[in-house]
């Protein structure tokens, strides 16, 4: 299951990577349909991830202490940007990819914790996917229409990656099945 879910994953977040192969599914299904289907198996694949997750014995190097001890903390800048990538903030602005960024440095602590087969797997194929997207992101030369930021959604990007770093800390096992403690 796990495996499944990786590939539904990121196969399905690899066709917007691939501008014809995009334009061919919105033009043959249409927006709403293309969207929904994007979503659906979007979810489905996390979901098979999240199941089918089991931590191995297998582990490939070893952790630094510290590494997990200050994780938590460093995971506020990751939900940050994720939340400031979907506003108009300047956070955006002057971050060219802040959600790709946001992943990226979200997957490196969890790299960092957890050095078992599975979860290098899991981890590195987010932190590769990224990498992937903000080189063809820049191979395309596009420039979104951006809407003028505005230092309140800075603001509330801040309280909120503050905030939902507190609540998916405190219920990360309900969340991925892993206890953090």
């Amino acid at each position: 299951m796990f495996y499944s879910g990786i590939i539904l994953f990121f196969g399905v977040h690899l066709i917007p990577l691939n501008k014809n192969l995009k334009t061919i599914a919105r033009t043959r299904l249409g927006e709403g349909t293309y969207l929904g289907l994007f979503s659906f198996f979007s979810l489905t694949g996390i979901l098979l991830i999240i199941i089918g997750y089991e931590s191995s014995q297998n582990f490939l190097y070893s952790i630094h202490g510290k590494a997990f001890q200050y994780s938590k903390y460093f995971m506020v800048l990751p939900i940050t940007l994720l939340i400031a990538a979907n506003l108009p903030t300047y956070i955006k602005k002057y971050s060219k990819h802040p959600m790709s960024l946001g992943i990226a440095l979200w997957s490196i602590p969890h790299l960092l914790t957890n050095s078992d087969l599975i979860s290098v797997i899991l981890f590195s194929s987010f932190l590769i996917y990224t990498v992937i997207s903000v080189l063809v992101s820049e191979m395309r030369n596009v420039e979104t229409n951006r809407a003028i930021p505005r230092i309140i959604f800075d603001i509330l990007a801040v309280i909120l990656g503050t905030f939902l770093t507190i609540l998916a800390y405190n219920f990360h096992y309900y969340l991925s099945g892993v206890n953090l403690v």
